[in-house]
């Protein structure tokens, strides 16, 4: 009888080890799931900030995109409007050069009524390419004020370039 109680007893003892083995299994469980979790829910706050940094970024970019598209198609019509005065410098020297060869032959030839009127000619043209040349001296320094102010765009962006370091994700072993 005694080897009965002490059966039941031993039996007793093995189901309630048993049962305290298996429910403090499912605490240790539970445990593991919520730091799983917490770890889970810090992955993503820090990728939701690296996807926050970059969105910041991409803005960045294009707002920068955008000012040097517009300051390329600026130079490009101030490079047309230079070609332009250009043509006519040299259009207008071209001009005086064949004026210029026949000259003394005219000058020589000529009545002192024809000189009077050559020379109020003369100095409008040389009033004209005074004009030219203040025109395109204008004209290449607004190009050198916007090659400055691209310079300085440059300088910006290149300071404005984010500097921070990556986050290293590690990631998860196959056994958890």
């Amino acid at each position: 009888m005694i080897y009965s109680h002490l059966i039941a007893a031993g039996v007793a003892l093995a189901i309630g080890a048993t049962g305290a083995a298996y429910v403090q299994s499912n605490r240790y469980e539970r445990q593991i799931a919520q730091l799983k979790l917490d770890a889970s829910g810090q992955d993503l706050q820090e990728v939701r900030k690296v996807l926050g940094d970059m969105a910041g970024f991409q803005k960045g970019f294009t707002d920068a995109l955008s000012n040097f598209q517009a300051g390329n198609s600026a130079n490009a019509k101030a490079q047309q409007e230079l070609g332009t005065l250009i043509l006519d410098v040299r259009g207008t020297a071209a001009g005086l050069r064949g004026d210029f060869a026949k000259l003394p032959q005219r000058i020589t030839d000529a009545a002192r009524p024809a000189l009077a009127e050559y020379a109020t000619t003369c100095t409008a043209v040389f009033e004209a390419m005074a004009a030219a040349g203040g025109r395109l001296a204008e004209g290449g320094a607004g190009i050198a004020r916007q090659a400055e102010g691209h310079a300085a765009d440059a300088r910006l962006m290149q300071e404005a370039w984010p500097r921070t370091k990556p986050a290293i994700v590690v990631a998860p072993s196959a056994n958890q």
